[in-house]
């Protein structure tokens, strides 16, 4: 996708410029990580917590989130993998973000449970620095073309070029003519998506500086804000290849049960503190 982004933004402006301005998707991907670790590792100094559990929660973190992104991809997508298995080591795709948040989250704890020390005072500060991951990180899904949207008519409203993901699904409907130079407008989720992680950012930045909860809550309360916002999202998107569970996506499904979850912990840690006060 970004050859061709590349390509026709150079073909507007007559110039070569723009190979060398938009950075590939992995690289996004990577900077994405490498911002919010560097951000992570300071903030846990900041708490007066150990930064070398922190870096040591950051590793398996990653690694864990890359692993859970192709598990995830190959349990949602058997059919296609089943014909093309190398998809799996292509750096820039095959990976599913609800994947990588969980098999992240998985073995960060794994981390502090071989560690014997409480990941709860750590998740809150990754609580305050994964918005800004998120926020980079969907410049990468821009750039691939993937996660795209409904179409719009909105000012904003972003026109794919041909041959990328867009394109060939309304060429499919018959939305396009397949030798049209580029796809109808579209919503550009995949901003809306990082104008969501900034957002996210900045109010649980703000949170964790003036935190008073229970340690781990911030974090629930992080995940529950992101699967409301997720919800509502899931509206804009036009891939189908997300999957549907009947009348929801995949995603919407995924944003209930982690906002059931974290709502359940962050209910029962309120009752256990008000029992305790009395």
């Amino acid at each position: 996708m970004r050859p061709r982004i590349v390509e026709a933004l150079n073909g507007v402006f007559d110039t070569t410029i723009f190979a060398f301005l938009i950075p590939d998707p992995a690289f996004v991907y990577a900077l994405a990580i490498g911002v919010c670790a560097w951000l992570f590792v300071r903030r846990t100094k900041e708490a007066g917590l150990s930064q070398y559990h922190a870096l040591g929660g950051v590793i398996w973190g990653v690694i864990g989130g890359f692993v859970g992104a192709r598990f995830f991809f190959l349990a949602t997508h058997y059919e296609r993998v089943i014909y093309n298995y190398s998809m799996l080591f292509d750096l820039n795709g095959a990976t599913v973000s609800w994947g990588a948040y969980l098999g992240g989250t998985i073995a960060f704890l794994a981390y502090f449970r071989l560690k014997n020390t409480s990941p709860l005072t750590y998740l809150d500060v990754v609580a305050s620095c994964l918005g800004l991951g998120i926020c980079v990180a969907r410049w990468s899904c821009f750039l691939n073309g993937d996660d795209f949207g409904t179409l719009s008519t909105a000012p904003w409203a972003v026109a794919f070029p041909h041959g990328s993901y867009p394109f060939a699904a309304q060429v499919k409907l018959a939305l396009v003519d397949a030798l049209a130079p580029r796809s109808l407008p579209i919503h550009p989720v995949q901003i809306y998506g990082s104008l969501k992680g900034l957002l996210l950012f900045a109010v649980f930045t703000y949170l964790w500086r003036r935190n008073h909860l229970p340690p781990g809550i911030l974090f629930c309360l992080l995940w529950m804000a992101f699967a409301t916002l997720r919800f509502g999202l899931e509206f804009f998107r036009g891939d189908v290849s997300r999957g549907f569970v009947g009348l929801l996506s995949t995603g919407q499904v995924m944003s209930l049960v982690i906002f059931g979850v974290c709502g359940i912990v962050v209910a029962s840690q309120l009752v256990r503190k008000r029992m305790l006060a009395l």
